[in-house]
């Protein structure tokens, strides 16, 4: 997942950088933005992510793009009506319980 983030936030830097070459802009910076934005939207715990990306990367520099990043990355599976993974992954835990109770009682 943190590769995952950190790809797609290196990507797009990339894409920006070539899209406007007049701008000094940063690909690694979009990484770090990503990679906080790619944990929130999945795990939907965006100050988790935000703290976990200042801890690694040791600076608070790229705080305001992060906060903005996240709320987005909230925002959109929000609106969409997403699960977040670990919701997802319970009720389905859940539910092969539940069919492994019946299938013993049957025995």
């Amino acid at each position: 997942m943190w590769v995952l983030g950190a790809q797609s936030g290196l990507l797009f830097g990339a894409a920006c950088r070539m899209a406007f070459p007049g701008f000094d802009i940063r690909p690694e910076g979009f990484a770090v933005v990503g990679l906080a934005a790619f944990f929130t939207g999945v795990v939907r715990a965006p100050l988790t992510g935000i703290v976990l990306v200042t801890e690694i990367t040791g600076s608070v520099t790229m705080l305001l793009p992060m906060l903005a990043a996240c709320f987005a990355a909230m925002l959109v599976p929000t609106l969409l009506r997403d699960e977040p993974i670990y919701d997802s992954l319970r009720e389905q835990t859940l539910r092969h319980e539940k069919l492994f109770q019946q299938a013993a009682k049957k025995k």
